[in-house]
């Protein structure tokens, strides 16, 4: 797609999408087309039949940033559906993150099942509480909440963020434009949690609506920050009758509130999807092996045949050192045989090698050692939505 097809593009969205711009909206979504975002169409005499958008953006993984391609917008006019226009723009998709040297991708599915046929695998998961004021016990902190403005406090914001998010995997690596366009909006509350010395421990966003409470982000780095976040939503009790809070995968404070029996409403949400095996594996962090191991990969994916076959990796210091394509190898400590959905899923940490092998989703021979006493990844979690 070129700019001349923005408008064609941005009609299809809203009949897909069921909802109409402005027309200083509509030139507010071409402009992102324009400069964020890779634009592939399919057309049939001139008319856009079908369309996905490819955003340019960056994860934590481990220690390492990582340059991804999140997949969306992807739509097809009634008319055209069912008849290949999606399947050839996700492969035209991968070979254009390929080259643009994205190693991993991500979307949000309308079908999981149709996803996976393209080598996506669910890697990301909500957790929503259903709570009530009456549920959280009262508090007496050491430290203060603080409302505060987006601009005021931006450095401090971003830093408890990038905190929070290098603590597991496939977190966004947010910049200014996303934090003000994707994660803040005009009618979010921002509370800020300092200890008494002044130190930013930990934040939330909120929105209110009616007679219900939304915690779309709930950080903290210490058990005070935690109670003293806590209670700024007991303190609602008054004003709302339900709290809906957006939880990390790792937090655990409901067993400390007064009534622990609260819904956890635990969701498939994002799906990712290994581009490039073999740069995906020259960075790959979560090797924890000082000594050298070799580790067999035979790998099978259909829409991208650059990562068929079989794949020798040396880590050594709990670094990549090679990666080579191989007929043969000797001497290797584990072998793994499995299509792209199921190692993209292992690699990641969204689902165990025991439950991988239980489900018959993975051939594994563990010559010499162990994968789960060389390798320690971090639960991947996405607080983001594109």
């Amino acid at each position: 797609m070129t700019a001349k097809d923005f408008d064609q593009a941005v009609c299809l969205e809203e009949y897909a999408f069921k909802y109409r711009l402005s027309e200083v909206e509509k030139l507010e979504r071409k402009e992102v087309m324009q400069k964020r975002e890779i634009n592939l169409g399919s057309f049939v005499d001139n008319q856009l039949a079908a369309k996905l958008h490819i955003l340019p953006l960056q994860l934590f993984l481990g220690d390492e940033k990582l340059e991804f391609g999140g997949v969306a917008g992807v739509a097809t006019w009634p008319e055209f559906r069912r008849t290949g226009h999606i399947h050839q723009l996700l492969m035209r998709s991968f070979a254009e993150m390929k080259e643009q040297g994205f190693t991993l991708s991500m979307l949000h599915p309308f079908l999981i099942k149709f996803y996976r046929k393209f080598g996506y695998e669910v890697t990301n998961y909500t957790y929503k509480y259903d709570l009530t004021p009456k549920d959280i016990p009262t508090y007496q902190t050491a430290g203060f909440c603080k409302r505060v403005a987006f601009e005021q406090e931006k450095a401090t914001l971003k830093k408890l963020y990038k905190d929070e998010a290098s603590q597991y995997g496939l977190m966004m690596n947010r910049d200014d434009w996303w934090w003000e366009k994707r994660v803040i909006s005009e009618q979010d509350t921002i509370i800020i949690y300092y200890n008494r010395a002044g130190d930013a421990l930990g934040y939330l966003i909120a929105d209110i609506n009616a007679s219900h409470l939304r915690i779309k982000e709930f950080v903290y780095q210490s058990i005070d920050a935690c109670q003293g976040l806590l209670q700024w939503l007991k303190n609602h009790d008054s004003m709302v009758n339900s709290i809906t809070l957006v939880a990390q995968p790792n937090h655990s404070f409901a067993f400390y509130l007064d009534n622990p029996r609260i819904p956890l409403i635990k969701k498939a949400y994002f799906m990712s999807r290994i581009i490039d095996f073999s740069g995906f594996m020259k960075k790959y962090p979560y090797i924890t092996a000082k000594e050298k191991v070799r580790l067999l990969f035979k790998l099978e994916d259909e829409h991208a045949s650059w990562n068929n076959g079989k794949w020798l990796i040396t880590f050594e210091d709990r670094k990549c050192k090679q990666v080579e394509k191989v007929d043969q190898a000797t001497n290797v400590d584990i072998n793994f045989e499995a299509n792209i959905n199921s190692i993209t899923a292992l690699l990641l940490g969204s689902e165990s090698l025991e439950n991988l092998q239980i489900f018959g989703k993975i051939i594994v021979k563990e010559e010499k050692i162990r994968w789960d006493d060389i390798s320690q990844i971090n639960k991947p979690h996405l607080f983001d939505f594109f």
